[in-house]
This record gives C-alpha cells, structure tokens and sequence, in this order.
C-alpha cells in the first residue's frame, strides 16, 4: 500500500496510509491531482473513469450515481483497483 506524505511543520513530515473509506468526490479527486485546482480535480478523475470503461461499468453495476457528492467504500475500492492509489 502507497503511503502520502502530510506535512503539519515544515520540520515534520507524517506518513498517512491510504484508508478505504467514503470520500467526498473533491477530496478523492484532490488526492489523485494534487497540483490542480479542486474543480479541476473533479474533471480529471471524471476523465479517467469514463476512460476506464471497465471501472465505468463496474462503478454502475454497483449503483454509482455520478451527480452524488462522495463516493462510496465500494466504488473507493474500485476506483483504486483500475486506476492505482492516488
């Protein structure tokens, strides 16, 4: 498992491991681009689902619902699952 870096002191870095869990789709999106802006976060990650047509139809066979703003444990799981940990 690929661990993130949280910086609380400029001095002093923490590991944080990444946690299946509900994310809100910005802070998901956040974790994947980093660099960019929140909403354009949002829009890369929607890129790269609807690019990714097997994790787009897992993601439906499960019930996503792309206009709900966080995603599921689940679909956490499977978005990690084809596209790597952010």
């Amino acid at each position: 498992m690929m661990e993130r870096f949280v910086f609380d002191d400029a001095a002093e870095m923490e590991e944080v491991p990444f946690r299946f869990r509900i994310y809100h789709k910005s802070e998901l999106s956040q974790l994947y681009f980093p660099q960019c802006s929140t909403k354009t976060a949002l829009q890369n990650l929607g890129r790269w689902i609807k690019k990714c047509t097997e994790l787009e139809e897992a993601l439906l066979a499960i019930g996503y619902d792309k206009n709900r703003k966080y995603y599921l444990r689940p679909e956490v799981e499977l978005i990690v699952k084809f596209l790597g940990e952010p």
